[in-house]
Formats: C-alpha cells, sequence, structure tokens
C-alpha cells in the first residue's frame, strides 16, 4: 500500500526537493517557475515561514511527488489563501494530485481555520482546471491579464472553494 503524506517544508528538504524541481522544470514550464537553484530555494523556504504563506509537499514512499503553495494568507474578515501548485514529472496525470489537494484543504480548513481557496489558472492549463474543478473548485470569472508570467501578462480563469463547499 502507498502512504501518501503532506507536511509543511523544511530546510533539511533542500536537496530532494531541488532534484524534483530540476528533473521537472519541462513539465512546469511555462505554468509554474519553481525553485532550481539553492539560492532559490533558500529565498522560497524564507517566504513559506511568514505568517501569510504556507508551502506544503506531497511526498509518497518518502519521495516528494508534488508541492502546494498557499499565499497571501488574509485573516480577519477575510480567511482566505491563494492556492499554487505543482506535480513531480514522473506522478502527471496518476492521480496523486488529487489525492494531495484533498489533504490540502483538510489542512487549510480544518487546521488553518481558512474559509476560502482561490486558484487561478491559465485557461490552457487544462489538467491544472481538471485537478481543481475535481476537488470541488468552482468558476468564478475570468481575470484578463492578470498575472506576470515568462515577462507577460497572462490571463488567468479564477477558481474558489470555501469553507462549506468543502464539507
Amino acid at each position: 500500500m502507498n502512504t501518501l503524506l503532506i507536511r509543511e517544508i523544511q530546510a533539511e528538504d533542500q536537496s530532494s526537493f531541488l532534484a524534483m524541481t530540476n528533473y521537472s522544470q519541462i513539465l512546469h514550464h511555462p505554468w509554474v517557475f519553481p525553485p532550481l537553484s539553492v539560492a532559490e530555494f533558500e529565498a522560497y523556504f524564507q517566504r513559506s515561514q511568514q505568517p501569510n504563506q504556507k508551502s506544503y509537499i506531497l511526498i509518497l514512499e518518502n519521495n516528494i511527488i508534488g508541492v502546494y503553495n498557499l499565499s497571501e494568507i488574509v485573516r480577519g474578515f477575510f480567511q482566505n489563501a491563494y492556492l499554487g501548485f505543482y506535480v513531480a514529472k514522473d506522478y502527471a496525470g496518476k492521480g496523486w494530485m488529487s489525492q494531495g489537494l484533498k489533504l490540502l484543504l483538510h489542512e487549510a480548513f480544518a487546521e488553518l481555520e481558512l474559509h476560502r481557496i482561490e486558484a487561478n489558472i491559465q485557461p490552457q492549463n487544462a489538467p491544472s482546471i481538471a485537478l481543481v474543478k475535481k476537488n470541488g473548485f468552482r468558476l468564478e470569472g475570468f481575470s484578463q491579464r492578470y498575472l506576470k508570467i515568462n515577462n507577460l501578462w497572462c490571463d488567468h480563469e479564477r477558481w474558489a472553494i470555501t469553507k462549506e463547499e468543502w464539507l
């Protein structure tokens, strides 16, 4: 039986994390640009330690197979975060990220007590849209020139789920 686990990233994950992101770089481009060097990982890890950021790794049999980032966590009346994610090349399309997203949503809603998670995804990124849709996210709208990626302002679909929908 394969044991799937999600946990916050740790400094000790650096070498296995970088091995995964470098090996999977062709899969991630042009959607996301994860850390590929020691300096980039260190900056990423430092950001993950801020109160408004959380970074999680998905682990299967001691291998990092995916990453989920909750960013710009806002407390108070909003209780919201933005979700980003990416998978290791050899594990793409096999259902692991969907199982991991269920674990991440439990962490976000039950442990962090967030109310809403939003994922902004480029319309051409069909696998990511399928992933959030399968896990209960609903399409809220379309944002023109929403994020600057690869030095271009890219359109995004806005997908979200609230705690009530998750329950």
